[in-house]
């Protein structure tokens, strides 16, 4: 059982601008206002629901794709462990009101009529389907309130959920927003040390950065049976990490994860790399290799008492990452050995 462990805390490089409908709600309110894990497991009453990494997705981050009326988005994760469900919610802050009903039409536009209640927010729309794969049954949910939209994509193994249950989960998000929009948010940024990052370079630009329980790391390295190790990480005392998100610049369709552990032991540290590793230890040090079943580039190296870890991927889920990311992160990696062993 992990503990409850609220979003309130982040660093976040990107600023919003004011529009036409008042002051935009900065990333760092957005973030702060999602649900918990713990509000998460009471919605669906269920303990075995984890966080996974979120996407910071503000500029140069998929640059080419994003239109100019969007300032930015915020993605949380959460999977449910046990099964191949998820739950994501996407908050997409707009110029304005009126860029935010454009996003909503273009939506109905997509998936055709919508039931008109559970009302939720200015605008809610509902729609479910059936793909493939553990989790076929998808919900599709788009709840706007002023300028900013949340789109709810639910997976489920077991059938499409009541429009009464979607209405529950947009409640939960507008209550979030809600809060921003009265004045109620107030962050308090973590202390995440440039020293604990990447080198700044030439390679990546990062997007933000915050502290999380090590569940989401667990997820972030998509380890097949998580439960087991998150037990041993937590008899280490490895119970949360530095994790920061970045634009790869070469192809800012890609995005860059980074994760940062530290170990009681130099032996732990060095045991992870054996154990988590995609391939052999290079003459740098490093582990690295691309994973076929989710489509990433992996990097693991160890230094002293921690661990770090970068991970390649396209900013769309089901896309594979690109050959771009090779060089890059090989070089990063490197620099990021260098500056953990402090040479430079």
């Amino acid at each position: 059982m992990i503990a409850s462990f609220a979003l309130t805390a982040v660093i976040l490089v990107s600023c919003t601008r004011i529009g036409s409908s008042g002051t935009a709600p900065s990333s760092a309110e957005i973030y702060a206002a999602g649900p918990t894990v713990s509000d998460i497991r009471t919605l669906f009453g269920d303990s075995n629901w984890w966080p996974g990494p979120p996407s910071f997705e503000v500029r140069p981050l998929d640059a080419a794709e994003t239109p100019f009326t969007q300032r930015f988005s915020i993605t949380q994760r959460f999977l449910h462990i046990g099964s191949a469900e998820e739950f994501d919610v996407r908050y997409t802050v707009y110029d304005k009101t009126s860029s935010a009903t454009t996003r909503m039409t273009a939506a109905q536009n997509s998936f055709g009529a919508s039931p008109a209640s559970p009302k939720e927010g200015d605008q809610v729309l509902y729609y479910g389907l059936v793909s493939s794969g553990g989790a076929p049954y998808i919900t599709r949910t788009y709840v706007r309130l002023g300028q900013i939209v949340a789109e709810i994509l639910w997976s489920r193994k077991d059938g499409i959920p009541t429009v009464t249950q979607l209405g529950r989960n947009a409640a939960k998000v507008v209550e979030g927003l809600k809060k921003v929009a009265a004045g109620k948010v107030h962050p308090s940024p973590v202390t995440v040390s440039t020293t604990q990052l990447p080198p700044a370079g030439l390679d990546i630009t990062l997007l933000g950065s915050t502290e999380l329980p090590i569940e989401a790391w667990l997820v972030m390295a998509d380890v097949a049976i998580p439960g087991p190790v998150a037990t041993l990480l937590h008899g280490q005392g490895v119970d949360n990490f530095v994790f920061a998100d970045y634009a790869l610049n070469r192809d800012t369709h890609m995005e860059v994860r980074a994760a940062l552990l530290t170990f009681g032991s130099v032996t732990d540290a060095t045991d992870w790399v054996n154990t988590f590793g995609p391939g052999t230890i290079d003459q740098n040090g490093i582990s690295s290799g691309y994973l076929d079943n989710v489509g990433e580039y992996h990097y693991l190296i160890a230094t002293g008492k921690t661990g770090a870890m970068l991970v390649c991927r396209s900013t769309i889920d089901t896309e594979a990452a690109s050959r771009a990311c090779e060089s890059p992160m090989e070089r990063t990696a490197i620099a990021w050995k260098l500056g953990l062993s402090g040479v430079v």
